[in-house]
């Protein structure tokens, strides 16, 4: 199986697009009280590092997937922004040449790093790469008990060519993690050109253990946020500092 890959990475762009003017205005008025460089750490395709491009900030992307990586700098390139500094890198094996005021991870993302010791690990690595009163900024969210464990959704590219997207999901309440089977269909006049599945795990955490997490990282949590930028529910975005 695949990890966000080419297929993965188009579907993601035709149904996400880029964050809400919303959101974007959430992060940018933590920059604009402490400016300086910006690292949107697991970065994607873009969705919410180039809003903030396109608003002046110098906002670095770290992502583990060559395939979104390579969708930001083509989705840059569209818009004729000046390409970021993009990394081909994980946040346990993290090591870039800056140091940042402030530091993001969106949509619940760093979930995806599902065992504990990774996500001390990664949080350790984005504690040595911020400055010492930098903001770091993590987007957090709950799977819905309950929800159907099958879901088919389809996103059209163009006249002839739609991706769909079978998820079949098992969710553990009792651990906390949840896994989905992701299933991605090329399909152009019709017909199944394509193939793409990728297995993701994501994990969720009590406010008590996201305390003890990153405090374990050498943080300290200042406040958790609690706001709605889409659809799919709510975002609980803990804002945390350098202990």
């Amino acid at each position: 199986m695949t990890t966000y890959g080419n297929l993965c990475s188009q579907f993601y762009d035709a149904t996400e697009g880029y964050a809400s003017e919303k959101e974007v205005d959430f992060y940018a008025a933590f920059i604009e009280k402490n400016p300086g460089r910006v690292l949107e750490a697991m970065s994607g395709s873009g969705r919410l590092q180039i809003p903030l491009l396109k608003r002046g900030y110098v906002v670095d992307g770290v992502d583990a997937s060559s395939h979104m990586l390579a969708r930001c700098r083509e989705r840059c390139a569209a818009l004729n922004l000046t390409p970021p500094e993009l990394y081909e890198q994980s946040l346990e094996n993290l090591n870039l040449p800056h140091q940042y005021a402030t530091v993001t991870i969106a949509v619940g993302s760093f979930q995806l790093i599902h065992e504990r010791d990774q996500a001390v690990k990664a949080f350790k690595n984005i504690r040595a790469h911020m400055s010492a009163k930098g903001n770091l900024l993590v987007d957090t969210f709950v799977p819905k008990v309950g929800a159907d464990p099958v879901s088919v959704r389809a996103a059209r590219l163009d006249s002839r060519t739609t991706i769909r997207l079978t998820t079949r999901q098992i969710l553990d309440e009792h651990s906390h993690h949840a896994d989905a089977v992701c299933t991605y269909e090329l399909i152009v006049d019709g017909a199944v050109q394509q193939v793409e599945q990728e297995l993701v795990r994501v994990v969720w955490y009590t406010d008590q253990e996201l305390e003890q997490l990153f405090n374990e990282a050498g943080f300290n949590i200042v406040h958790i946020y609690e706001e709605k930028f889409y659809d799919a529910g709510l975002s609980r975005i803990v804002h945390a500092q350098p202990a």
